[in-house]
């Protein structure tokens, strides 16, 4: 049996609407993808390739567990450029050759609540994303621009809440071409951006941490003025990150790095994974 570490996968939440346009205005419903998913999962086009606007794609697997109320479903971007080697020790790089009609498939996972009309959708840095996936579905269900199928993100914006029983060890963030006047008030960032602005510098990466102290903590509330200072600037500012770390029910350290500017509702959960596999949907 090969070795087995772990791997942290992202999901994210969206609600699934149909937007229709009805006398030049515009109103959406909760969509039920339940009878999209028994047209592509039949005989006739699971497995099929599908043509998008600039790619491929598959649908793989499907599975129903009804106790749940809950489909999951995984479909593949399929690509035939950029494709990776293979390498043994001691060898030289030997690249993947693929044969005719066969892809690299890069694939997006998605678990469906059909009673709440709500998706849990994980997605690979190269696989399609959300919009590319309304694309497919509005393409197989004969949908035009007045109806189409639509996933929304559900909010859940970076806020006090998120703090509770956890506590901040790392802020960093990056901006660039920002002039000192952009600062409003006397807000933290403003006293950032002076400072830096004292050498003649428009641009800079600032860490604020408290190294590798086991315990320790960045002050709660200054740190929480910050973050809402950055959010107040999004124009401005690159990216945003805060590191923070809480006591899991079996007393074990869980660090979690967060997007400042994620405005969707997401989870992340732990996968013990063998011999470099990606879970199975079933374990999903």
């Amino acid at each position: 049996m090969g070795a087995t570490y772990k791997r942290i996968v992202k999901f994210s939440y969206y609600k699934i609407k149909l937007v229709s346009i009805e006398n030049g205005h515009e109103k959406d419903c909760d969509y039920d993808l339940t009878n999209w998913l028994a047209l592509v999962s039949d005989n006739s086009h699971m497995y099929r390739n599908y043509d998008l606007a600039d790619t491929k794609i598959n649908f793989q697997e499907l599975y129903n567990y009804s106790k749940e109320d809950i489909y999951v479903f995984r479909a593949y971007k399929l690509r035939d450029n950029n494709v990776p080697s293979k390498i043994k020790e001691g060898e030289s790089a030997e690249p993947i050759e693929l044969e005719d009609n066969e892809y690299i498939g890069e694939d997006i996972t998605v678990l469906y609540d059909w009673k709440n009309s709500i998706c849990m959708i994980q997605q690979n840095r190269m696989s399609v994303g959300v919009s590319r996936l309304a694309e497919w579905i509005n393409k197989t269900r004969g949908f035009d621009e007045n109806q189409k199928v639509t996933f929304v993100p559900i909010s859940d914006r970076f806020t006090k809440n998120k703090l509770k029983n956890k506590y901040i060890r790392t802020i960093e963030f990056s901006f660039a071409n920002m002039e000192q006047e952009n600062g409003d008030g006397d807000g933290p960032l403003r006293s950032i951006i002076n400072s830096i602005g004292r050498y003649n510098g428009t641009a800079a990466k600032i860490v604020i941490s408290v190294g590798r102290a086991k315990d320790a903590q960045l002050d709660s509330q200054s740190s929480y003025d910050l973050i809402e200072d950055i959010q107040n600037h999004p124009e401005s500012i690159r990216t945003a990150k805060a590191k923070l770390k809480s006591m899991s029910d079996d007393d074990k350290a869980r660090i979690e790095m967060v997007d400042i500017f994620e405005t969707s509702s997401h989870d992340y959960i732990e996968f013990n994974i063998t011999d470099s596999n990606f879970p199975h949907v079933n374990r999903v």
